[in-house]
């Protein structure tokens, strides 16, 4: 089993197109990649489909390339919440049982658009696993399961929390 290491950092909001807010957003690294771009390229190939079936419903424009448009959930899903631990913040779209949304929306509607996956959380390690798009039914197993020691999972969420 390969662990890998987790950054999580509050970095301030970007000017969202629906939602006014200030408060920081959590962004998550994974081995040094933001978990934005690893959905990316694991939507990628579906999107790209996607946008070709589209393409005359948007002409003369392109259709609009999905892959990865997400954004980091705000400061409120991150430390000392447990969200991130595997006890998700409820949902007012519910998803499925036992799922954590980890990124939302970039109109800053989270349930517009979310990455969803399974947070195990074990006494040595947490897993994320069974990743998914909450409106596309796009495989996304290339993404794999994430393992992380559970010591340095939960103290970069405490470090994020230190620099709030």
């Amino acid at each position: 089993m390969r662990m890998r290491s987790i950054e999580f950092h509050l970095v301030p909001h970007p000017a969202a197109r629906h939602v006014e807010s200030t408060a920081p957003i959590v962004d998550i690294l994974v081995d040094g990649v933001r978990l934005v771009e690893l959905a990316r390229t694991a939507e990628l190939p579906f999107a790209e489909a996607e946008q070709l079936e589209r393409a005359e419903e948007f002409s003369p424009d392109a259709a609009p390339l999905l892959a990865g448009d997400y954004m980091p959930l705000s400061s409120a899903f991150g430390w000392p919440r447990r969200h991130f631990l595997g006890e998700p913040r409820t949902l007012p779209w519910g998803g499925e049982e036992g799922e954590v949304m980890l990124l939302g929306c970039t109109c800053g509607i989270d349930e517009c658009w979310a990455l969803m996956a399974r947070i195990t959380v074990a006494p040595q390690t947490v897993t994320w696993s069974a990743f998914r798009n909450n409106c596309r039914d796009w495989d996304l197993s290339s993404m794999g399961s994430f393992v992380f020691a559970r010591q340095q999972y939960e103290g970069s969420l405490r470090e994020a929390a230190l620099h709030s």
